[in-house]
């Protein structure tokens, strides 16, 4: 399959083709006049004296071959250099080569690339319109979403994934280490105390522990709980304890259920008042800020946290690819289905329409203003490029035929006036 460049540079070249046949044509038909006028001439000179009409004859071809020669001349002389003479102002374009360009790209920036122009011509095409027309089409839109998918697969497979891993990795590692986690906690203890999340906590706990007490099988192991916490080894107080147990679990159980029952109960109180007060010591104790913040920094710091941190993005990255994998990836899905609803709004949105066309007007005013002297540059850069000899090739070959017309008309207006000139003389 041709690649576009090559297949452009075909058409150009068959496009010149075209255009030197037609010029050749032209140029013959000239000269075939010429000639025409030359025998014409010949046959009234030899004829003048058999009738004072080969005369008018004579004059008309005379002053066609005169006119035919000068137009002749001065056509070719702004290609070349007529019969290859280097007569003083022949060869116009060629020697005038770098004039030109500087005069032609000066000529497109000054009355082509102009902001009103462009305004103008943008407000007559309604970009925002036919975007949106675009857009709202399923086929369009799908088929946006489907090369976004694409792009987006072959970006992942040229990263590096192991620098992004490591920038991911130090960027989290930054931001958790920056983090005022004693402001966090605090902001979070008062949101649960305004949301009573603490006695509900605590309601839980109370009702968990009654039936930890409730259930028998449980007691032994209370018993020893006691006797390991207070390090009882003689067997005496041993026998003592065990002997009530069950009176201790019973008060236990007893207590518990009071709290639970009791709203207002003083150990409530207590403990709302150790949470309230372990968030005001977050926010203005700078001993626990600092504590919190030591103990921060070893957590962000360990192995542990690095590690799940530097897997982040293979975890990531994994996902999205067999996404972007699947005949349906999620990502085209949610760029076609925006591109449907973008589609929608500007078809049915004046005020969105008429943004999106100022927005695109504006950045073409500024694009404009900066690079409007550019495009005279480039203009000039690119036709220095071309040597002399192609720029003239290049420019006969654009108007070259037309200008034979100059040459055909010299013939014939040249014969015309020889004609006049001749009856003039005659009359007088």
């Amino acid at each position: 399959m041709q690649r576009s460049p090559d297949l452009i540079k075909q058409l150009d070249h068959s496009t010149d083709q075209l255009k030197r046949a037609r010029l050749r044509s032209m140029q013959w038909l000239a000269v075939g006049l010429l000639l025409l006028a030359a025998l014409v001439f010949a046959v009234a000179r030899s004829q003048r004296g058999a009738h004072p009409a080969w005369g008018y004859v004579e004059a008309f071809a005379e002053a066609s071959m005169v006119g035919a020669i000068a137009d002749w001349f001065a056509v070719v002389a702004l290609f070349r250099h007529p019969l290859g003479i280097p007569l003083w102002h022949t060869a116009i374009i060629p020697n005038s080569k770098a004039d030109i360009g500087r005069s032609l790209g000066a000529f497109v920036e000054n009355h082509f690339i102009t902001e009103q122009g462009i305004a103008e011509r943008i407000a007559q095409a309604d970009p925002a319109a036919r975007l949106g027309t675009w857009l709202a089409d399923e086929a369009h839109a799908r088929q946006l979403g489907m090369a976004s998918a694409g792009v987006a697969k072959q970006l992942l497979a040229m990263a590096d994934h192991d620098k992004l891993g490591q920038l991911l990795r130090e960027q989290a590692s930054n931001y958790l280490g920056q983090l005022n986690l004693s402001d966090v906690a605090a902001d979070c203890i008062d949101a649960l105390i305004a949301d009573g999340k603490p006695q509900q906590l605590l309601d839980f706990l109370l009702d968990r522990g009654a039936a930890y007490l409730d259930d028998e099988a449980h007691h032994a192991a209370i018993g020893d709980f006691v006797l390991g916490a207070f390090q009882i080894e003689n067997a005496l107080i041993k026998k003592a304890v065990k002997a009530y147990e069950p009176r201790m679990i019973a008060s236990l159980q007893k207590f518990a259920i009071a709290v639970r029952l009791d709203p207002g109960h003083p150990l409530r109180q207590r403990i709302a008042g150790w949470i309230a007060d372990s968030a005001l010591h977050l926010k203005a104790d700078p001993q626990w800020q600092e504590t919190v913040r030591r103990y921060q920094l070893q957590l962000v710091a360990s192995d542990t946290v690095q590690a799940m941190l530097g897997d982040v993005w293979k975890h990531i990255s994994t996902r999205v690819l067999a996404d972007l994998h699947a005949d349906q990836p999620v990502l085209a899905q949610a760029i076609a289905s925006l591109a449907r609803n973008t589609g929608r709004v500007l078809g049915t949105d004046d005020h969105a329409r008429a943004w999106l066309n100022g927005a695109i007007v504006a950045g073409s005013g500024s694009l404009v203003r900066r690079y409007r002297g550019e495009v005279g540059a480039f203009i000039a850069a690119r036709l220095d490029l071309w040597s002399k000899e192609e720029m003239s090739e290049r420019i006969e070959l654009a108007i070259g035929r037309d200008l034979q017309f100059i040459r055909i008309n010299g013939t014939i207006v040249g014969g015309l006036a020889g004609l006049l000139i001749y009856a003039a003389s005659q009359a007088f």
